[in-house]
């Protein structure tokens, strides 16, 4: 960022500009019916682990990719002239890299888990074979769609959004998971466990890096929003697609 806004990106501009812009989407969410029966306490136990188990092995075409859009973003922010958020995205892609390796084996963890129990086989391998489901290919579009734009920096709202998701609606989300399914199955989401606690800091930085762009560019606020909130919008998509291939 320039030197000439140092003085002012103290104050709060994702509070002030940016969060009224995703608020309703960041409700809307919560409130999914999908969301809503996976931190029922009367969830059925059998739907909550056919739910796990799609979440994680869908989830590998949406995890796999993310620190090459994250790149990708920060190479065209450096094009459009902003080199300093260019860098930090292109460093902090770093720490996207083979996250999806954990969602390949929670997915076989979580099978054998549920093969385990009696119910009707499932076959780990046949499962991540599966091309991604209809809210998977959307938010991929996103993404790429995103990057490709004339905002790339909306890819900084995109995650800012995800990585939230991690830290407010994941722990609810466990805490279910474990009363309802047991304990062993926490054990087994190790993508989840560690995105609870590895995004508080990746909401630190994106939310660092966002009031530093709106500090620099006030017009940018528009094309956040609806990144931010096209991302929520997606992703709860995806988990009605885990909702139904779980049924």
């Amino acid at each position: 960022m320039t030197t000439s806004t140092a003085g002012v990106v103290s104050r709060d501009r994702v509070s002030d500009c940016y969060q009224p812009l995703v608020e309703e989407a960041r409700q809307a969410y919560v409130s999914t019916d999908t969301y809503q029966q996976a931190t029922n306490p009367n969830a059925d136990p059998e739907f909550l682990d056919r739910f796990l188990i799609e979440f994680c092995a869908l989830g590998v075409h949406m995890t796999e990719p993310v620190d090459r859009w994250i790149r990708g973003a920060g190479q065209r922010c450096r094009e459009l002239g902003l080199s300093e958020l260019g860098e930090a995205l292109e460093r902090h892609a770093e720490h996207e890299a083979g996250h999806h390796l954990m969602m390949i084996n929670d997915t076989r963890t979580l099978v054998e888990l549920w093969n385990r129990s009696g119910r009707q086989p499932l076959d780990a391998d046949e499962l991540l074979a599966r091309p991604p489901s209809p809210g998977s290919k959307r938010y991929i579009d996103l993404h790429e769609r995103t990057i490709a734009s004339d905002a790339p920096w909306g890819q900084l709202a995109i995650e800012y959004e995800i990585e939230r998701l991690s830290v407010v609606a994941g722990p609810p989300l466990m805490q279910n998971v474990a009363a309802v399914c047991g304990e062993d199955r926490i054990d087994a989401l190790s993508f989840l466990t560690d995105h609870i606690a590895l995004d508080q800091a990746h909401t630190v930085f994106n939310r660092k890096q966002l009031n530093q762009l709106l500090a620099e560019r006030p017009d940018a606020a528009e094309s956040l929003g609806a990144a931010g909130s096209a991302a929520l919008d997606v992703h709860g998509a995806f988990l009605a697609d885990c909702a139904v291939a779980a049924r």
